[in-house]
């Protein structure tokens, strides 16, 4: 019997150099990867670090400057209080807004989340708080901080002593809620590829101060605190008479001298009709809403007085010129001008008042008169 002729297996021989090579490739490929996706999320997880500690210091002045007024507030006269309320909200939300502006992409897992989430329940803590203090001493609303636009000139919305504590409650709850966000962003920061430790940030040390019997004792002392009582008072300052009072006409020599005025009495040109401007001054500490500037002209030889009246609303420290509608006079008749101001809610003192006796001019003759019995009266 012949002997089997023996099988070639150059070509199983090369199959398995083949894939022995491909699984070399394949495995060193991996590995590269790992290597170099390894190197990647350091490079993020360094440079969310580097910002984020950044941001930590910024949060931490804010914090205890919070920490500081929180425990002052009742001490502070109303400016001062307004300013470091408006210190504390510009500088939470400016570390909240660039918070969610940190690199992307974020660090592995919740990282980014927390510290966001952290950062961003500061900013509505103070706004919160902020806003319920303006509403319990009716402070007005300030224009941010670096902002080109004007402050609001409405009163904010108002609270109660009731309602202030239980909103100021609710600030700690969240105050204290995003003490822990960040408690753990900083804990699971230490886990990622690149990361390290970030500085601690608390912004509430001692949480017995934002406890509901806490809240309730600095409520009430803000309320009751002479200082950041709210001052209402409206002032008229000033009236002016269009057309203009005349001077006294000088005495020119050979020519008959006009017969003098009643004592007490001054003259305005011949016109058919008088306007009054009034300036009138917010003096207070509070928003006037809708006060009410008020003229009158009246025939001293009696009838019913012509009235006309216009509101304004004043912010604190504010002052306004308000042009009042003009009022139907006639020539060669002699009227009581009244301006009076209407005081606004909360007011005790007088907010003054101006009364002049007023003679119209004649325009030369009764013929030259009569032109104003054809002019309409002004709307009251």
């Amino acid at each position: 019997m012949s002997p089997r002729p023996r099988r070639d297996l150059t070509p199983f021989v090369l199959v398995l150099v083949a894939g022995a090579v491909v699984l070399f490739l394949l495995v060193g490929g991996l590995a590269s990867v790992g290597r170099s996706s390894g190197a990647y999320h350091t490079t993020i997880d360094e440079s969310f670090g580097a910002q984020a500690r950044v941001l930590v210091a910024q949060s931490n002045s804010v914090g205890a400057e919070l920490d500081r007024d929180f425990a002052d507030m009742s001490t502070f006269d109303r400016p001062e209080l307004s300013q470091a309320l408006d210190a504390v909200v510009f500088g939470a939300h400016s570390v909240a807004s660039d918070a969610t502006r940190l690199s992307a992409p974020a660090p592995e897992g919740q990282v980014a989340e927390n510290f966001i989430e952290a950062m961003t329940n500061r900013a509505a803590g103070v706004a919160q708080l902020r806003s319920t203090i303006d509403g319990l001493l009716a402070l007005t609303p300030s224009a941010p901080l670096g902002s080109a636009t004007a402050p609001s000139p409405n009163p904010p919305r108002a609270v109660t002593v009731a309602e202030a504590a239980t909103s100021v409650t609710a600030v700690g709850r969240l105050l204290i809620g995003a003490d822990r966000s960040f408690a753990l962003a900083r804990r699971e920061f230490r886990a990622v590829p690149g990361g390290s430790t970030l500085p601690k940030s608390v912004w509430v040390n001692d949480q017995l101060l934002w406890g509901a019997g806490a809240v309730q004792t600095t409520v009430n002392q803000l309320s009751s605190s002479p200082e950041l009582s709210p001052v209402v008072d409206v002032q008229l300052v000033a009236v002016d008479l269009t057309p203009p009072v005349l001077p006294p006409a000088p005495g020119v020599g050979g020519q008959l001298a006009a017969p003098p005025l009643a004592p007490g009495v001054s003259q305005v040109p011949p016109t058919c009709s008088a306007s009054v401007t009034a300036v009138v001054d917010n003096e207070g500490f509070v928003v006037a809403t809708r006060v009410g500037v008020r003229a009158s002209v009246q025939a001293v030889t009696g009838g019913a007085p012509f009235v006309v009246e216009k509101r304004v609303t004043l912010a604190p420290a504010a002052d306004v010129a308000l042009v009042l509608p003009k009022m139907p006079v006639e020539p060669g008749t002699t009227y009581t001008l009244t301006v009076t101001v209407s005081p606004p809610a909360g007011q005790s003192s007088s907010p003054g008042s101006v009364g002049a006796t007023i003679e119209v001019a004649s325009f030369g003759s009764a013929k030259s008169n009569v032109r104003c019995a054809r002019t309409p009266a002004a709307a009251p």
